[in-house]
């Protein structure tokens, strides 16, 4: 498919903005945007799981903001373009009226609408087990559970973008149970409570995403509908350039983890999926974990605002030192996580974990948090002599990179079983 902005000047405008304050984002875009055409692409914003963290960050957006793009003050998405059908947090239907709209999407009154996933997803067959003669869930919405509100909402979305480590990968609340309750379940896809998974594989702690279970297993009998997004996770940057439709065969998913994801990573990546379900802009490049590479292709470390006291071998030893000394061997999980927002600031260019002093925990990466913990102890790296501090190895010229290979190699054991 052909787009009027070309994959390499959407990078670079991309990489660009992620510097560029509100009025200057909307500068650089103008004029690519006065093409858009008022197609109306709809937004379904589904919360499962969750706890609205990532609504509260895109709320707080500033390069745009939420009401700039709604009321169309930003030439972003073009005045008209785009509209917010279903989002629990900002819709004015409540309980039933908010169940008739959810219903006319899925009848295909919404079509195009890019689906937004917020929260984990439950293993309704495990909560069915407690009582049998009384079955519960874990989560319901009006007459439906959870999932099968995804499963029929699938079909007719154009693009899938899960918000936050929970729908992406399962997060906090897939962790497992350290100290199970006397005659405590277990799940039968999921060691955490409630059985949580996120929307993709897990590969660093070996779960099966709800898309695999859904296409492979056939839960819900949805394998249907979500076989377009399933080819397209299994090999995302081979299908970059397909035609935005319904009924496509290919349908792209993206990811934008964080816990809470940063507000104008999931406002611009959005943005993203919205001009292209318009036919203006094509799909980002992905990585491994189905994260835009234009945020997600370097580590906190290599970004870190610290850097210049790692480079001198400068380290805390305690985490609440009053220093800008590097965090590393109090905990952080810098160097095998992939996130830019220490770099850019968390809202309106301030924020960010090691620019406030705390460390890294690795919250924007599959395996979050089950394989970060605990937070404030150091990766487990071994020392090649027990003369030498990890400072004055690196001091002497031993880069934090090996750490990191070893580091990751260690998280990643896991990756060769996916859990059936």
């Amino acid at each position: 498919m052909s787009f009027k902005i070309s994959r390499r000047d959407f990078l670079k405008l991309a990489m660009t903005a992620t510097m560029l304050s509100a009025p200057e984002w909307d500068k650089a875009i103008s004029k690519a945007m006065d093409l858009v055409k008022n197609g109306d692409v709809n937004i379904v914003w589904f919360e499962a799981q969750a706890c609205e963290g990532n609504t509260t960050a895109i709320i707080q957006a500033t390069d745009p903001t939420v009401t700039q793009v709604l009321f169309g003050a930003s030439p972003l998405v073009g005045p008209g373009s785009v509209k917010v059908s279903f989002w629990p947090a900002l819709m004015p239907q409540q309980g039933e009226q908010a169940v008739d709209v959810l219903n006319d999407i899925i009848a295909g009154k919404y079509n195009p609408y890019v689906l937004v996933l917020e929260g984990s997803f439950p293993d309704e067959n495990t909560a069915q087990q407690y009582n049998p003669n009384n079955p519960g869930y874990w989560g319901m919405l009006g007459p439906k559970t959870l999932n099968e509100w995804v499963a029929e909402l699938l079909p007719n979305a154009v693009a899938v973008l899960a918000v936050g480590n929970c729908a992406s990968y399962g997060g906090l609340i897939a962790d497992k149970v350290y100290q199970p309750p006397p005659k405590f379940i277990t799940p039968n896809w999921s060691p955490s409570p409630t059985g949580a998974i996120g929307f993709f594989d897990d590969p660093l702690r070996g779960y099966k995403g709800l898309l695999s279970r859904f296409y492979e297993d056939n839960y819900l009998n949805a394998r249907e509908g979500a076989a377009p997004f399933y080819t397209f996770v299994k090999n995302p940057n081979s299908y970059l350039d397909i035609t935005p439709s319904p009924s496509a065969s290919v349908k792209p998913a993206i990811a934008v983890p964080g816990c809470p994801a940063n507000g104008n990573g999931i406002m611009r990546t959005l943005a993203n999926l919205v001009l292209w379900a318009e036919g203006l802009a094509p799909l980002p490049e992905l990585d491994q974990y189905w994260r835009p590479l234009y945020f997600f292709q370097n580590t906190v470390h290599e970004q870190c605002p610290r850097a210049a006291w790692y480079a001198a071998g400068e380290f805390r030893t305690q985490p609440g030192e009053p220093t800008a000394a590097c965090l590393f061997e109090v905990g952080c999980k810098g160097p095998v996580s992939n996130c830019p927002w220490n770099k850019y600031g968390w809202v309106g260019g301030i924020g960010g974990p090691t620019r406030t002093g705390a460390v890294c925990i690795g919250c924007t990466m599959p395996g979050f948090s089950d394989l970060y913990e605990p937070f404030y102890k150091p990766l487990q790296v071994p020392i090649p002599s027990s003369t030498l501090t990890t400072a004055g190895l690196i001091g002497a010229g031993i880069v934090i990179g090996a750490a990191a290979a070893y580091a990751e190699k260690r998280l990643v054991k896991p990756k060769t079983e996916v859990k059936k």
